[in-house]
This record gives structure tokens, sequence and C-alpha cells, in this order.
């Protein structure tokens, strides 16, 4: 399939799935990715690959072949038209390509995909998802009830798009407490961060567009751009940000659209930008006239003395789309988030919304209002960050008691999650399959890649859904299978579980 494999189609509402492929398959065509006469894939092949029907596919390749950039022939197949004079070149742009045997890891294929293989009995170092213990259930029984005796029906009829007014106000006042000035023009409610990204592609990007990303980042975003058609632009990550050398370059060459960054405890990383490497960066930002989208989960989440700010602070020039959820701390099924924005982008981006899912449910918006004005909030993070202090700490004591000196790591002082790295030339991919066999489930780098890279020595590991004991009897486990290599599993029992 080749390039194929990294085609996303949004089934939302949104433009036919038939013409999200055809703009896709076009970009390929028209920046070289597809040579001339080469021959595409199958139909029932490439619909089978992509979940959709085989009419999707056979209307694309119509689409395309009365653009004039496709033709076929009668029981061989369809090919790239040999007329390629309005191709633009690609220059270094990577797009994921690898063989379908190298890809084939059992559980690796469905990990990229946002879901966990999970066997019964297994550390799940992979998800970032809190333990469903630590849900302040009791309060948020309390906010429920308070906002039904108050509202009434009310509370189940649908909001306006860009948000419940009055929890708008609050996230406003939540902002200006942190030092970013907000008005509630400017916010926009989302089911969830990865919502968030989804309606900013939709809105401010065409096919061809060009992003920047860190390498590696969150697959979420890249999925959201991709399936608008946009050209992923990878920027090396330095151990205080991204490289401003290969930044300014990137940004000379492909003049892009879109910025997507993760300053503070980055996925997967955990590196937080330093704060001259945040200035440099809204200048150059400034200076070629490109947005910034701000990922913003982590950064109450600090356990040293360190304090980090979001981009955003010292946003003076509205060049920052700025997302904040509330998932990874709050409770991650109530899919709440939202993302400030210049008020001349809401329109757009409230358009965007409105095919996705017309509004954030109403109840859950109007009991998160009272939640913060009560001050609940702020008692349930501080909570959460002495939970997840000590996991923390549980965690890297387990790393430096009982992994082998070769396992390098850093120390992120914040988030969720730990980078490590093993020795050079090893193999991730293969590493986790190997202990996924012994019921432990890491996330290999190769799922985090924004480039054509399918493997790497890289691994992340996270603490928010294990216990201590857990955690340190999976470390050692971890430890036992680098050490021992592939053991074979007694046990067929899975079940699956978001990746996040």
């Amino acid at each position: 399939m080749g390039i194929f494999v990294s085609i996303h189609l949004d089934g939302s509402g949104g433009s036919p799935l038939y013409q999200q492929l055809s703009e896709q398959i076009k970009v390929f065509i028209m920046n070289g990715l597809l040579k001339e006469d080469e021959k595409l894939p199958p139909i029932r092949k490439l619909a089978q690959k992509l979940g959709v029907n085989n009419v999707t596919v056979v209307n694309a390749y119509r689409k395309l072949e009365q653009a004039g950039l496709l033709y076929s022939r009668v029981g061989s197949g369809t090919y790239v038209k040999s007329d390629n004079h309005t191709r633009k070149p690609y220059a270094q742009i990577n797009t994921p390509a690898f063989s379908e045997q190298e890809y084939n890891i059992p559980g690796l294929n469905i990990m990229d995909q946002g879901r966990l293989q999970i066997p019964a009995g297994a550390y799940n170092f992979a998800s970032a998802t809190p333990t469903p213990e630590l849900f302040p259930v009791e309060d948020f029984k309390t906010i429920l009830n308070e906002v039904l005796d108050r509202d009434g029906g009310s509370a189940f009829a649908y909001q306006e798009g860009q948000g419940y007014f009055p929890l708008r106000e609050s996230l406003s006042m939540y902002l200006k407490n942190k030092g970013i000035s907000a008005n509630e023009g400017g916010i926009q409610i989302i089911s969830g961060a990865q919502q968030g990204i989804d309606i900013i592609a939709k809105s401010l990007l065409q096919p061809g567009d060009f992003v920047i990303t860190e390498n590696p980042t969150y697959t979420g975003a890249i999925a959201a751009f991709k399936s608008r058609g946009a050209r992923i632009i990878p920027v090396v990550l330095n151990t205080d940000g991204i490289s401003l050398e290969d930044f300014q370059a990137a940004l000379e060459q492909y003049q892009p659209r879109l910025m997507y960054i993760i300053p503070n405890f980055h996925t997967p990383t955990g590196i937080c930008y330093s704060q001259e490497k945040k200035k440099a960066l809204l200048n150059l930002c400034q200076a070629y006239n490109v947005t910034i989208i701000e990922d913003d989960s982590f950064t109450d989440l600090t356990y040293d003395a360190r304090e980090h700010q979001p981009i955003k602070m010292l946003d003076r020039n509205q060049l920052v789309i700025f997302i904040k959820s509330f998932s990874k701390i709050l409770m991650p099924g109530l899919r709440l988030a939202f993302l400030l924005a210049p008020e001349n982008i809401i329109p757009g981006l409230l358009k965007a919304k409105h095919s996705s899912d017309i509004s954030t449910p109403g109840l859950i918006q109007r009991a998160f209002d009272l939640y913060l004005r009560k001050g609940l909030w702020e008692k349930h993070l501080e909570y959460m960050k002495e939970i997840y202090q000590q996991k923390y700490q549980v965690m890297l004591e387990a790393i430096e008691n009982y992994l082998p000196p070769e396992i390098t790591y850093s120390k992120p002082g914040g988030g969720l999650s730990f980078w490590l790295k093993l020795p050079p030339g090893s193999s991730a991919n293969h590493f986790y399959t190997r202990c996924l066999e012994q019921r432990v489930i890491i996330s290999p780098g190769s799922l985090f890649s924004a480039s054509e890279q399918r493997d790497s020595e890289f691994f992340r590991l996270s603490f928010a859904g294990l216990y201590p004991e857990e955690i340190t009897k999976g470390i050692i486990e971890i430890s036992r299978c680098y050490n021992e290599g592939k053991t074979p599993s007694t046990s067929t029992e899975y079940g699956y579980s978001p990746m996040l």
C-alpha cells in the first residue's frame, strides 16, 4: 500500500469520503509521491484498507480521472496520467513509507489507530488515563444534582455552538488568573482536545498546505492535519524545545500555514521549552505569519520547583490558538476542553464544530461551570498533583533501581510519562512485542513519529493508569524482558482500550 497507509478519512459528517480520498490522492500526485504511469491500488483492496465502501474508492478515482490526473486500462487497473507539468517539487517532506511486513507487528497496528490491546492482568504503561477511584464522583454528583434542580430540562437542551455562555465567562476568569488575557468571545467549548485540533484543521487548512510539528509528537494531531490533505514538516526536538535553526529553515522553504506544539511536558518526550525558546518561537512565527496551535494538557502537573508558562501567556499579537483539556486530570469520559483563539477565527471554528457534533453536551458544560465557580477544580487539581507526584517518584525510583544502565532516560519533572531510550541499533517495536507477551504494555516511539521513520530506539512509559505497587512490578518485568529476551505467552485473552 505504500503511501496509501497514511490516508485518513473523517466520517463525522464533513465533506464526503470520496471527496476527501480524491483530495489526498491528488496531493500525492501533485507532489510526485505517485509517479507517472504508476498503478493505484485495486478498488476492493484500498476500500478494505480504509474501511470504506467500494463505491467511495470508485467515485474518488472517477473524480481524479475527470480532473485529468488518472486513467484506466480495462482489465488492468487505474494509473497516474503521464502529463505532470503542474506538479510541485516535494522537496524533503517526509510521509510515512514502509512495507506491510515491517509494520505488521502484533498489537502495534491497532495501537497506531488509537487503541490498546490489553492482555488480562497486564501492566499498562501505554495509557495516560487515571485510575477510576481518583475521579471526583461525589463532588460531581452533588454538582449535577444542583444543576438539575436549578435548570431542570434546560440542562438537556442544545447549547449555543460556541459554548454555554456562563462557562465561557468562568473560563475567561480562569485564564486571567493564569495570566492569559481572554474574553468570552474568543473561547470555543470543544468535546476534548482532539476535536479542537480537528476543527482547527478543517477551518484553516486546504489540501497541500504545510504544517510544522515537533518530531516526535502527538499522533492524533498528525491524523487531523492529514485528513485535510495537509503536508507535515517534522522538525527536530532538542532538550529545551524545537530546533530554532531547523525551524527557521522550514519556515523559509515551505511557508507553512500552521505550527502545532506541546511546549510543556511534551507528548511523548516530557520536554519543556525554555522561556528563551518560547519567545524566539513567537518572534519567528510573527515574522513569517504562522499561526501556532498550543496544546496544553499537562502544564499544571509539575512536581519540582520549576514553573512553566504556556506560550499563550507571552502572545501579544494573537498568534496562538490555545487548547486546554481537563480530561487527564478530571474525568476523561467527560470529553471537555476549550480553545482560545483570535475572535476573527471563531466563526470558521464554529462552523467546523457544528459539522462535527453541533455542540458539546449542555449538562456537562453547566456542571463544569459550577465546578469551576465553587473552586472544586483547583481543589481536585491539588489532590491529583499529590497522587501523580507519588506515582512519579515511585516510577523514578523503580527505573533507577531495576532498569539496566544501558536503557537511558531523562527526568521530566512533571506530566504523566517518561521517555526512555534503548541502546543504539535496538528496535523499540520488537521490544514492545516482547513486553506484550509478558503482559506489559509500552508505547514504542514509532507511534509518535511525524516522519517516515517507522521504528526507533525510544519508548514511552506512562504511570497514570497504574497503582504504585504495579509500577514497580511492571518496571521489574520490563527489565526482565530486556535481559532475558522473548518468552512464549500462555494466554490469548485480550481486551481493548483507547490509547490516550
